[in-house]
């Protein structure tokens, strides 16, 4: 018999700076003169550094040093606040995936998570990059495989951006001018486990992953020598669109969804997703409410998503994109107490 995956509990953490769309508009101003005379739309959304330090030209070199400095920091107050409310210890975790594709430690962020929180020496450490905004998914999906093998033992998920260190302020491109209006810093955690979830709580049943076709250079990052450039293809939302039903009809069995849980990735995106699966208003309320509340947290997204569903019983779809252009999908059950 197939084990589920109980998520045990899901933990957020976010940057003590605050930036309200007001403050974003300013910001950008300075860099984008002529928005001045355009409406802008930014969502509120938090930082590592303070708001008059983010248009700051920086090298490579001092991006990381910042990634290492604020990224095991806020992995580490998620995981904390995870574990607290699974009622599990840190050395009682057996497994930590760990996702971020804002910057690049070596030693790799898990091993300050074992140092930090007091995990045992010989937990399997499992980093994931490279993945975009699905790598949240990607983790769980690989969570749920593991504990499909090993029901005994524990796992947690983490994952953190700092999609704020990525700001280019001498790249006038709309993918960078978007991407400045809507991605944020912050880091989520998760607990899995196969006991049978808590009433009220969440299991995964089965997850999968779709890489849509002649879609590889729509999405992601281009490295240059000043760091990170953000890739947004304009046509982003129309692939998904135009593709997203056939992906999740080859998964997806038996009655309609009863829930949704889109990772954040803005108005454009979720609009996609309710066109091509024909869902009904307000489907996917949740989802759009932690992007006005945080904006697009790439990686962790999904996992803000899913702490913030409402309570409703039965099986859900949860779904988030990132490069490649890649589709994760799980099917997510509430069951009743």
């Amino acid at each position: 018999m197939t084990e589920l995956a109980s998520i045990s509990a899901i933990a957020t953490a976010l940057p003590e700076h605050r930036l309200d769309p007001e403050r974003t508009s300013d910001l950008l101003c300075r860099v984008f003169p002529r928005l001045r005379t355009v409406s802008l739309q930014p969502v509120t959304r938090y930082s590592v550094e303070p708001p008059d330090q983010l248009l700051r030209a920086r090298a490579v070199g001092e991006a990381m040093r910042l990634y290492q400095r604020h990224a095991p920091r806020l992995a580490a107050e998620a995981c904390a606040a995870a574990l607290a409310a699974a009622g599990i210890a840190a050395d009682e975790i057996d497994v930590v995936i760990s996702t971020s594709c804002t910057g690049y430690l070596c030693p790799a962020l898990d091993v300050r998570l074992v140092a930090g929180l007091g995990m045992r020496d010989d937990v399997v450490r499992i980093p994931l990059t490279e993945l975009g905004c699905s790598g949240g998914m990607t983790a769980l999906g690989l969570a749920q495989r593991h504990l499909e093998g090993h029901p005994s033992e524990r796992v947690l998920v983490v994952a953190v951006e700092l999609c704020s260190l990525s700001f280019q302020p001498d790249d006038r491109s709309i993918d960078n001018l978007i991407a400045s209006m809507v991605f944020g810093d912050g880091a989520a955690a998760a607990v899995l486990t196969a006991s049978a979830p808590r009433p009220g709580g969440l299991e995964l049943v089965s997850t999968s992953r779709r890489l849509l076709p002649d879609s590889a250079g729509r999405l992601g990052f281009d490295l240059r020598d000043d760091g990170f450039h953000v890739v947004l293809d304009p046509h982003l939302p129309a692939v998904i669109g135009d593709r997203l039903a056939d992906a999740v009809s080859g998964f997806w069995t038996g009655d309609a969804p009863r829930f949704h849980a889109v990772h954040a990735g803005g108005p454009r995106i979720f609009d996609a997703v309710e066109r091509s699966l024909h869902l009904g208003e307000g489907a996917l309320a949740s989802s759009r409410r932690v992007f006005d509340s945080v904006g697009n947290l790439s990686s962790a997204s999904i996992l803000y998503c899913l702490d913030a569903l409402p309570e409703t019983w039965g099986d859900g779809l949860a779904l988030a994109f990132g490069p490649g252009v890649t589709v994760e999908m799980a099917r997510v059950r509430r069951c009743q107490g």
